[in-house]
């Protein structure tokens, strides 16, 4: 497995972002699997970080999250970027993919409402909308009680 799937998504999305800010200060290949590296941290600090592309899980950085613990952290997925620039350009667009694929989807689904309710009897709505109000989060009902209820006092 290698080290961008054992990343957490945080640390993809993190570690893509310092990539991006190029807090990469220095990078040194000891090998084909074997890279180390400066990082720049948030406040300033900076982080020695070393990567085994063989055994991703024996590489390690020296920061707070990371440090004595055998984690991805996002200094890690930073070098492992600027290393391999295409990885961070093929994993920046799957997530335009993902969005664009989420956008359609929520689209789809406010399709089938809208077609849905047009469709429903006046007893059905009022029994949807009631199950929706009352079984809902607290959020919700307070926000229709504040908009559609004249008697609602602060």
């Amino acid at each position: 497995m290698g080290l961008l799937n054992l990343a957490s998504g945080a640390s993809l999305w993190r570690g893509y972002g310092y990539y991006q800010e190029k807090r990469v200060i220095s990078l040194q290949k000891n090998s084909d699997t074997e890279i180390e590296g400066m990082v720049s941290g948030s406040g300033g600090a900076r982080y020695e970080v070393f990567l085994n592309l063989e055994h991703p899980r024996k590489s390690h950085c020296n920061c707070p999250h990371a440090n004595g613990r055998r984690i991805i952290c996002k200094h890690m997925v930073a070098l492992y970027f600027s290393v391999f620039p295409k990885e961070a350009e093929a994993y920046y667009q799957d997530i335009l993919d993902y969005e664009k694929e989420m956008e359609q989807q929520q689209e789809e689904w406010e399709q089938a409402v809208i077609s849905r309710i047009s469709h429903m009897r006046k007893e059905e709505l009022k029994e949807a909308l009631l199950d929706v109000l009352f079984n809902g989060p607290e959020w919700q009902y307070d926000r229709f009680i504040r908009d559609y209820v004249d008697t609602y006092d602060d």
